[in-house]
């Protein structure tokens, strides 16, 4: 498979993701706000990240998916919407380490926020489950029999040559 290109879209396909992406950010900012303010706490903070995230996960995707009319499903549709979040323009696009219809192996070999963490000098984020949460949202919002593995991801002991790696299987 091919990656899709932000910049080889169609002049009218970029107008349409860009104003998804800004509705996208807004609700993750309504999200947030909402699940702060009914749940305030230092204690219940990654809870409300983990839901917070979540929501906003199903919503981009379901929106990207519309837009690049992807109602087809398939592994190939789902590694296109991850490539199209909100989040991911904001960090270098996943690898492909092994691909077939049936199932993809996919890693980051670079994480602006364990990159930024570091330079802080602070500990890992230990971001598997909510890792795992988000990209298993986004899958199922694009094809329902996919499932998502962790094969490796912070908490784990990091890996030489890449940040977390997953597995995408028709189930």
């Amino acid at each position: 498979m091919k990656r899709v290109e932000l910049e080889k879209l169609p002049r009218k396909t970029l107008i349409e993701l860009a104003k998804v992406y800004s509705r996208n950010w807004q609700s993750l900012d309504g999200n947030w706000f909402g699940l702060v303010e009914a749940e305030f706490g230092l204690e219940t903070a990654v809870r409300l990240d983990l839901k917070s995230w979540e929501k906003q996960a199903i919503l981009e995707a379901k929106r990207i998916k519309k837009v690049l009319n992807l109602d087809k499903g398939g592994l190939s549709s789902v590694l296109t919407v991850l490539s199209f979040m909100t989040w991911q323009l904001a960090s270098p696009l996943f690898e492909i380490e092994e691909e077939s219809p049936e199932k993809v192996v996919f890693y980051y070999t670079r994480c602006a926020i364990h990159e930024s963490r570091n330079m802080q000098g602070k500990p890992l984020f230990p971001c598997k489950t909510m890792k795992l949460g988000l990209l298993s949202s986004i899958a199922r919002v694009v094809e329902p029999r996919a499932v998502v593995r962790c094969l490796n991801c912070p908490p784990d002991p990091h890996q030489e040559g890449f940040w977390c790696k997953w597995e995408l299987k028709l189930g």
